[in-house]
Parts: C-alpha cells; sequence; structure tokens
C-alpha cells in the first residue's frame, strides 16, 4: 500500500508540472471575468456604469459620493478581470462605511500594452477632479494581485500632480515585481503551483510589451517607496508574492509610511471566487478600520 501511495503521489506532482499552454490558461481568466456586479451586489447598491475618456467605470452608491469614495482596481494579472472577489471586496467596504465605491475597469493584454493601464487608471483620476468629484471628499484607493501592485504605481505618481492623494491606499496581494525575480520566490515553491508562475511570466510579457519588466512603473518595487498616505498591506503565506510584499513592508517601515500589515494563512493573491474564514474577516475588519480613520480625519 506505500508504495501504491508514494505512486500516486509522484504521479500527482508530474501532473502539477506539466505545461499548460498558455492560450488555455488565459482563455480560462478571461472567461472568469465578470464585467458586472453579481446579483447579490446588484441588489445591495445602486448600479451605473460610466465611460471616463476611454475607461470604463463602475459605481457603486455614487449618490453617497459625498460621504467618501473608494477606488478600486481590480485584479487579473493584467489579462483580465475583475472577479467576482474584487466586486464582493468593493461591496462590503462601501457598505462598512455607507459610502460610493468606483471600480476602475482599466484595459487589458494582449490588446492593450502598458501604460494602458497607468492610463486609464489616472486619466479616470483626473477627468474626476476636472468636474469637481474628487475635490471636497476624501477617497481611498485600493487593489488586490495586479491592481494592488498598479495601487502602488498610481499613488507614487500623483505626487507632485493636480491630483489630491488618496487619504489610505490598500493592497491586497500586490504584484509588485513583473520580473518574478526575488529569490525568495522558491520559499513557497512546494506550496504555489507551478503553473501559476508559468502563467504570470506569460501574462507580465503580454502586458508589458517591449517596457523592460523592471520599469518601476511596471514593478513598483523598484520605486521609492517614501511620501506614500497611509498603507494597509495584506498577503496570504502561501502567495507566489510573499517574499516580495515583506520586502515592501521594510521599505515602506524604513521610509516612514503609516503601516498595517497583515499575513494571512493560505492564500490570499489571485482569489477569483470569494473566500471565507476568520483570517479573511480580521483582514476586512482592519481594512474597514483604515478606511474610518482617514475619512474620519478628512470629515
Amino acid at each position: 500500500m506505500g508504495r501504491v501511495r508514494e505512486a500516486v503521489v509522484t504521479g500527482a506532482r508530474a501532473v502539477r508540472r506539466i505545461p499548460i499552454p498558455s492560450t488555455l490558461s488565459h482563455q480560462a481568466l478571461r472567461e472568469a471575468r465578470s464585467p458586472q456586479p453579481p446579483s447579490h451586489v446588484q441588489k445591495t447598491h445602486a448600479v451605473e456604469d460610466e465611460m471616463i475618456g476611454r475607461t470604463r467605470t463602475v459605481w457603486l452608491d455614487r449618490h453617497r459620493a459625498e460621504l467618501g469614495l473608494i477606488i478600486f482596481l481590480h485584479g487579473g494579472a493584467y489579462v483580465s478581470g475583475p472577479f467576482a472577489s474584487d466586486w464582493a471586496w468593493l461591496s462590503r467596504q462601501v457598505d462598512a462605511r455607507g459610502c460610493a465605491g468606483l471600480m476602475i475597469d482599466y484595459r487589458n493584454a494582449p490588446d492593450h500594452q502598458h501604460p494602458v493601464a497607468l492610463d486609464d487608471a489616472e486619466a479616470a483620476l483626473g477627468a474626476l477632479v476636472a468636474d469637481g468629484r474628487l475635490a471636497d471628499q476624501p477617497w481611498v484607493l485600493a487593489g488586490q494581485h495586479a491592481g494592488g501592485g498598479l495601487a502602488f504605481s498610481v499613488a507614487r505618481r500623483l505626487r507632485g500632480t493636480d491630483i489630491p492623494a488618496p487619504a489610505a491606499l490598500i493592497a491586497m496581494s500586490p504584484w509588485l515585481d513583473l520580473e518574478l525575480s526575488n529569490a525568495g520566490i522558491t520559499e513557497t515553491d512546494q506550496v504555489d503551483p507551478v503553473h501559476e508562475r508559468r502563467l504570470l511570466r506569460d501574462a507580465a510579457r503580454r502586458y508589458a510589451g517591449r517596457a523592460p519588466l523592471d520599469d518601476p512603473d511596471l514593478s513598483p518595487i523598484n520605486a521609492s517607496l517614501e511620501g506614500l498616505p497611509p498603507v494597509h498591506l495584506s498577503v496570504g503565506m502561501r502567495d507566489l508574492f510573499l517574499s516580495d510584499v515583506r520586502v515592501a513592508k521594510l521599505q515602506l517601515e524604513e521610509n516612514g509610511v503609516d503601516l498595517s500589515y497583515r499575513e494571512v494563512s493560505g492564500r490570499l493573491g489571485l482569489q477569483l471566487l470569494v473566500r471565507k474564514g476568520e483570517d479573511i474577516e480580521r483582514v476586512h475588519r482592519e481594512q474597514a478600520d483604515v478606511i474610518e480613520r482617514v475619512f474620519a480625519a478628512d470629515s
């Protein structure tokens, strides 16, 4: 029986390492995309689509924007998204604060390459400032996975512009290094699927185009993280980005950024469906506390 079990385990490990064609991986991600909020979110909020320039956005409870605004950048490795988990997070936090939420549905690779995601996010923010909708109320910038890394880049690039800085930055398992160069990635080799690393490397090439992957606008781990607003940073202990997020934590602390940090068991990044559990509930409560604190300070 021991030999049979050993053969089964060995076979399963081998299957996990069989390359999956990138076309299949990206097709699966695209099919998981949820451009409109799930039905339970639509029943809870007033949902409105708005084209801001060339960027598609979706509002949750726009009529409450004067009470605060959470702007969200979705995950999806720059080739897909938003997903059900993105909508669920935004819905929960909008409900908790009684404010408005805005999903920026930035354009994805391979049809749109860097810096389109940055341009879409910044153009939407600029348009909101131009028509006065981002001038008189506090706002928070949030994102997960690719959207979390994008949020860091956007927040950094806003310094010295006419766009007011967000009151806080919330990033969940952010993709901070498109090179996937951190040697610490090997620490999670036994718990992160090899297929995910292949998918991310391919997605990075598709989105970056001719831009070098170490460009700070693509990989904010290579940029200065000083001067950022209060940050809530979270990551799963089985996430591929764990070591990179720990490096970012140290950089933020060294630069004196007001930082809240949480590691949770299991995975947090690239979650297509909503994950539940006490660890996740704790993260959500901490994020809600940060939002409440910065909104109250600006009121």
